[in-house]
């Protein structure tokens, strides 16, 4: 389950997870629930990118995308054949 929100005696709301068996958030209203759940997701995304972009950087695309890294002259030409409206200023080969 991860994290259960749970309304508190007060009316307020908790975050326990049952990872921990422990309060992660306690007296919070709904929206700041949400604000705070989308938070957690902002910070997840941002590292799932930063571990993605280390791999591409480091020319080994395929460590973050497997079979499916495609070079840069094969997205070009799947671009062009699909009518991409963003066209490469410097041709396939940059």
């Amino acid at each position: 389950m991860g994290q259960q929100i749970i309304k508190q005696p007060d009316g307020l709301l908790a975050v326990f997870s049952s990872i921990t068996d422990t309060f992660i958030l306690m007296d919070a209203t709904p929206d700041e629930i949400v604000e705070w759940r989308a938070e957690q997701a902002a910070h997840s995304e941002r590292e799932r990118t930063r571990r993605e972009l280390g791999h591409v950087l480091a020319d080994d695309p395929r460590a973050a995308y497997f079979q499916f890294a495609r070079t840069w002259e094969e997205v070009c030409e799947m671009n062009r054949e699909h009518g991409g409206d963003l066209i490469p200023q410097n041709g396939p080969t940059r």
